[in-house]
């Protein structure tokens, strides 16, 4: 139960935070339309395949070690394992499991990652929720709470001022996903923990305090690039335990002296973005799935170098010309060249562009098996990626704003000097391009195949269940049990 409110009534209710968790404590299923609940779903359906993949992932061991070491109430389920743990390192494991080979959805436009910052924190809420009072938190709720959190994630994404192109591009150092990750991570938690709207705006600022998150992690393609996302879903589930208890948290968040968009941003941001028609224009909507385990960055050059490349042999190929979109994406993808066309690890080639175009070129596919140590250091992907060649494209540059997905163009020169040219517009699992339920469910199970210990297929079958008919299960902190269940996965 939260703490009672001492100080009075909220006075600080200027702030745009004020009006998205005001919204956000209102909100019903019944307010949200069926197809953003249905996406909501879908998505947390793709968390799951996402989940299953990533339990082997480097990283995980060391970190369940730490978190063996550390102790905690064993109250929370972990992906994969039978032991429990605390929800913060419950957390910390199941959303770096979740990360961990890039396969769950993004919002492009918002520069984030909404599912994996909010639905290990509602699971874990609603799994100790359940064993607490045996009811607790149900499916329309749980549902409710993870609309209303990534709605508030991906406006907050979009509201500041940001090129990824053109004249006005400047490096982003930052990270949304986490930055905006820990604030609907933290409004998610309160929501489910249901606490009232100051204490809410607490767990927000308690997790502003402590904000972090940038991109140095992609560059040195460090296993810190996991880790930070279930650091994050961390801080913001002990920021609402936290507010709970009574300890404050700074309320003018956003828009206050030292506020995220007013100081992080300098206040180059659109307000309207933020808190206009709360309720009738859904951004969360926007998010893309994903069907390959890298950046999805790269996701349009593998579908135009899948159109361009089918039914050639590597030697058929002279030299590979992917025309890349913007200065965004040859920072992160491309730049520095040379160490892009030789990955030094499965991560790494996670975020080269070189390497994702030979391998789809190679392979006729990107898949986990594709980003294997094995698979890294395969001397025909290699020497394809050595005649990768990407080009700035000065056209896309001159493009301001968030023109994201932007097109892109392959040129696929043939030893024979032809040309294969194709583009592709919108990535598959776009909202443009969807992938659907079938395409989502299909996913989940190469997911669960993957690795040494497949998972176990009435619990796969049980999940899928579950998740289709999330806003008319009584007990959705089952899920958290399934997925704990789904492989075993040697200490």
């Amino acid at each position: 139960m939260a703490a009672p409110n001492v100080l009075g009534p909220n006075v600080l209710d200027q702030d745009a935070m004020v009006d998205l968790v005001r919204w956000a404590g209102g909100l019903t299923l019944a307010d949200v339309p069926e197809p953003v609940a249905d996406g909501a779903k879908r998505r947390l359906l793709d968390l799951v395949a996402a989940a299953l993949a990533g339990t082997q992932a480097d990283g995980v061991p060391e970190l369940l070690r730490a978190v063996g070491a550390w102790g905690g109430r064993p109250v929370s389920s972990v992906i994969g394992r039978p032991e429990k743990t605390s929800v913060p390192h419950a957390v910390l494991l199941n959303a770096t499991i979740s990360r961990a080979l890039e396969l769950d959805d993004v919002h492009e436009k918002a520069l984030l990652h909404p599912t994996v910052a909010t639905a290990p924190i509602a699971l874990a809420i609603a799994e100790q929720d359940a064993a607490q009072d045996g009811g607790g938190v149900d499916g329309a709720r749980l549902l409710t709470a993870l609309v209303a959190a990534q709605e508030v994630m991906c406006r907050l994404g979009l509201a500041p001022e940001y090129h990824v192109a053109g004249p006005k591009h400047r490096p982003r150092g930052w990270s949304f996903t986490y930055q905006c990750g820990a604030l609907g991570g933290a409004l998610v938690a309160a929501l489910l923990r249901g606490l009232d709207e100051s204490r809410a705006l607490d767990a927000l600022g308690n997790a502003y305090t402590a904000l972090a998150g940038n991109q140095q992690a992609i560059k040195e393609a460090t296993l810190a690039i996991r880790v930070q996302q279930g650091v994050t879903a961390q801080t913001a589930v002990q920021s609402a335990d936290l507010a709970a208890l009574g300890i404050t948290g700074p309320h003018e968040i956003l828009e206050g002296e030292y506020g995220w968009l007013s100081y992080w941003h300098g206040g180059s941001y659109d307000r309207t973005v933020v808190v206009a028609d709360l309720g009738s224009r859904w951004e969360c909507a926007g998010a893309s799935t994903k069907p390959y385990p890298v950046c999805r960055i790269t996701h349009n050059a593998v579908g135009a170098t899948l159109a361009a490349t089918s039914g050639l042999a590597p030697g058929d190929i002279e030299r590979i010309v992917v025309h890349v979109n913007s200065q965004e994406s040859w920072d992160e993808v491309v730049h520095p060249l040379e160490r892009r066309r030789t990955p030094a690890s499965p991560m790494d080639a996670q975020f080269s562009l070189p390497y994702v175009v030979a391998l789809t070129a190679v392979r006729g596919s990107v898949t986990l098996a594709g980003l294997i140590d094995t698979a890294v250091r395969d001397p025909e992907i290699l020497a394809l990626a050595a005649r990768v060649e990407p080009v700035l494209d000065p056209g896309f540059d001159r493009a301001a704003g968030r023109v994201i997905p932007m097109p892109v163009t392959v040129d696929v020169h043939l030893a024979g000097g032809a040309v294969i040219t194709r583009r592709s517009e919108f990535p598959l699992g776009h909202p443009e391009n969807p992938m659907g339920w079938d395409a989502v469910e299909a996913k989940v199970w190469d997911c669960a195949a993957w690795g040494s210990s497949p998972a176990d297929r009435e619990v796969v079958e049980e999940l899928v269940a579950a998740v289709r008919g999330l806003e008319r299960d009584p007990a959705p902190g089952r899920l958290a049990g399934l997925l704990a269940r789904a492989k075993a996965v040697p200490a």
